[in-house]
């Protein structure tokens, strides 16, 4: 039988004290993550048509507003809400597996399909320069959203479909319509654009569950990218 002193309790008091503490930081970072999608829209939609209207070349407006997106909260709002030693585990590289043979065609099939078959889904590349700063994109896009919309919501909703999949899922696809609001008014390419990344953020998520490692989110969004900006 274990018999407590003065010093069990103290340390059984710090611990359970400890404990409070712990799990109210996480509610709280979970509220954080759960209300910051409409915000991060909110926020955003200005910036980009502020940028576009000030600069003469949409393209680099777009380019410019998806940097501010990049850092602040595909980069900065990650390190608050998981930490910095979380998301290197997250990123960290991982050898192919069959578990990632079907999402990563279902991602890349899709991105060709949509590329080649939905109207308005084209961009414009004027001279090389502009295909180069595409092309960067799909590295920051693949990088920095598979942080925010895959890695933020997997590692605080771990056992929550909802919370880890659907919820931000929804949200990624909205998202979309902010970038494309200064140079796209095709609704059949809006609709695209939304409804393309929600059916693309499922799948990702899946996948990153799958694996417990966000590398192949982002190899297969990275390419996904390549794929319809080529």
């Amino acid at each position: 039988m274990k018999t407590f002193t003065p010093l069990n309790l103290v340390s059984t008091s710090t611990e359970q004290i400890n404990s409070r503490i712990l799990g109210g930081l996480a509610d709280k970072r979970r509220t954080i993550a759960f209300i910051i999608p409409p915000i991060l829209i909110a926020i955003m939609y200005p910036i980009f048509n502020s940028l576009a209207g000030v600069l003469a070349n949409d393209t680099i407006a777009w380019y410019l507003g998806l940097i501010t997106y990049w850092l602040i909260w595909g980069l900065v709002l990650p390190v608050i809400l998981i930490g910095k030693k979380d998301m290197i585990a997250l990123i960290r590289p991982q050898r192919p597996t069959a578990k990632i043979l079907l999402p990563m065609s279902v991602i890349l099939l899709g991105a060709l399909a949509a590329r080649l078959f939905v109207p308005g889904m084209e961009y414009e590349k004027q001279n090389v320069w502009i295909l180069l700063l595409l092309l960067s994109t799909c590295f920051g896009n693949g990088f920095f959203e598979e942080l925010l919309w895959r890695g933020v919501y997997y590692k605080l909703f771990p056992n929550s479909i909802f919370y880890r999949n659907i919820w931000p899922s929804i949200w990624f696809g909205i998202w979309h319509y902010v970038p494309v609001s200064i140079h796209n008014n095709e609704l059949t390419g809006l609709i695209g654009m939304i409804a393309g990344p929600i059916m693309m953020g499922l799948v990702l998520s899946y996948m990153t569950k799958k694996v417990n490692t966000l590398w192949w989110a982002i190899i297969a969004h990275t390419v996904g990218g390549i794929i319809m900006v080529s």
